[in-house]
């Protein structure tokens, strides 16, 4: 079997690479925008929706990989990144990183400053939300161009990654015409929002140790057929240290049907025995468990997904009780976050 039979995304990861790898000398030779042409030449045979960019000047570079905050390709640069091979004077990353330094931007003859934008944040559902003002007048017919401009600032101030998965609902505001609206510079707001992700909203990245807090929560939802449905949850409130930690994007999930006193002491045990195995060296953590119709699902966010699926299985062998299992790339734990409020 190859690997393209196997795993499509790890044949394209591969090739990447080997065309990387094939041409790493005549690509340090290349001046900057060359550079870049060449390396995206390279890229898009496999990898479409990625662009390569560098930073530094060759022979030695770093090259970043990006999604261009697109959240649905993030899986595929970091998988990508992950399988990079040494090259020599080449450095890999993933994703923009935050810019250093305060700056500004010109498109269609329209330039913004980071000083011009104003931010004010809050948490919402787990993440921030934000609130952003212009602290200069915009013409009406630069309103919109302007905001798509905060935006691609935004991006650089708090790097892609961050921009993506931790910042919730953005709303604008006319700081002209608001005298309450009291937003910070984008400038100095990346210490800000980080201490309000760590300190506000409690996502510390710490691994929880010890006993962990749970809640019990319950809701209902409409069927099809228009009558409710009961849905009760166990959520582990020690979870929520580790929401947004970019290792653990991945949620995997195992139904198990509980109609009797043994099947759900059996779906416990299976729980109790792959929580323990997912906790060994921080590779994964139990978020919540979810008891609907007749069926118990736990509900875990690992590290490798592919160990965490491995883990799962083997537990089935001496199991009377059928597991259903489901892995999902999930960044912003929003399966976990619903049950937040």
């Amino acid at each position: 079997m190859t690997p393209s039979d196997s795993d499509p995304r790890a044949a394209a990861c591969a090739g990447f690479w080997q065309a990387v790898s094939a041409q790493t000398d005549s690509l340090r030779t290349l001046s900057g925008h060359e550079l870049v042409q060449a390396l995206n030449a390279l890229l898009q045979p496999f990898f479409p929706r990625l662009a390569a960019e560098v930073a530094g000047d060759p022979p030695a570079f770093k090259l970043v990989l990006t999604a261009h905050g697109s959240m649905d390709d993030f899986d595929d640069v970091m998988t990508l990144v992950q399988s990079s091979p040494a090259l020599p004077q080449i450095e890999v990353e993933a994703f923009r990183q935050r810019a250093d330094d305060s700056f500004a931007i010109r498109m269609d003859g329209f330039e913004l400053s980071s000083a011009d934008i104003l931010v004010k944040h809050e948490p919402y559902d787990g993440l921030v939300a934000l609130e952003i003002g212009f602290a200069k007048p915009i013409p009406m017919d630069m309103q919109d161009h302007a905001r798509h401009m905060s935006l691609i600032m935004l991006d650089h101030i708090l790097g892609e990654y961050d921009t993506a998965v931790k910042v919730g609902p953005v709303d604008y505001v006319d700081a002209s015409d608001n005298e309450d609206f009291d937003g910070l510079s984008l400038d100095g707001f990346a210490a800000v929002f980080d201490a309000c992700w760590r300190n506000e909203l409690g996502h510390t990245g710490v691994f929880p140790v010890g006993e962990h807090a749970w809640s019990g929560l319950s809701a209902t939802r409409q069927a099809q057929d228009g009558s409710e449905i009961e849905v009760v949850v166990m959520r582990n409130d020690s979870a929520t240290a580790l929401l947004g930690r970019a290792d653990l994007g991945h949620r995997l999930s195992a139904a198990m049907p509980v109609e009797s006193g043994e099947e759900l002491e059996e779906a416990r045990v299976y729980e109790d025995r792959l929580t323990a195995l997912l906790q060994t060296h921080e590779q994964g953590c139990c978020t919540h468990v979810v008891l609907e119709e007749g069926v118990r699902t736990v509900n875990f966010h690992v590290a490798d997904a592919a160990a965490a699926i491995t883990h799962a299985q083997s537990l089935q062998d001496d199991m009377a009780l059928p597991v259903t299992l489901d892995l999902a790339f999930d960044p912003t734990w929003n399966s976990y976050r619903v049950w937040l409020g």
